[in-house]
């Protein structure tokens, strides 16, 4: 596991059938511990017999692909580290709401209040964004 996706609770969990299976535990003690699909930890089962944990490791963690990519991530920074009024907005502060309706506007996505205040933490910047609502 070698990416920040290692510590999600769903990648922990199946690291964990993957070594109970190694292990020699049953595929459905596993789900019965783990509250799994039995079909899921024969998925994982199958992986681990083909590949070992590593292959286990290497699997997605779901959800699409995000339709911002480093370049517009540079971008939404450099915006939020200017002034909100530069980008359309009645005051400089930076509000999620605003950031949210900057990133619609421009790359005509609309993500969630969280989603929005998980990019700007990623980047670094989600003290930038105030409490207001607007």
């Amino acid at each position: 596991m070698h990416s920040r996706s290692a510590s999600l609770p769903s990648v922990v969990r199946r690291m964990t059938a993957g070594r109970m299976l190694l292990e020699g535990a049953s595929v459905e003690r596993v789900a019965d511990d783990l509250h799994l699909s039995v079909q899921t930890v024969r998925r994982y089962k199958a992986i681990v017999s083909e590949g070992g944990l590593d292959a286990l490791a290497k699997m997605g963690v779901g959800g699409r692909a995000s339709v911002l990519d480093q370049e517009a991530l540079g971008w939404i920074a450099t915006a939020l580290q200017g002034s909100a009024r530069e980008h359309g907005f009645e005051s400089d502060a930076w509000t999620n709401a605003r950031l949210r309706e900057l990133i619609e506007r421009r790359y005509g996505v609309r993500y969630s209040r969280v989603y929005v205040w998980q990019i700007a933490t990623n980047l670094g910047l989600g003290h930038l964004l105030s409490k207001s609502r607007r």
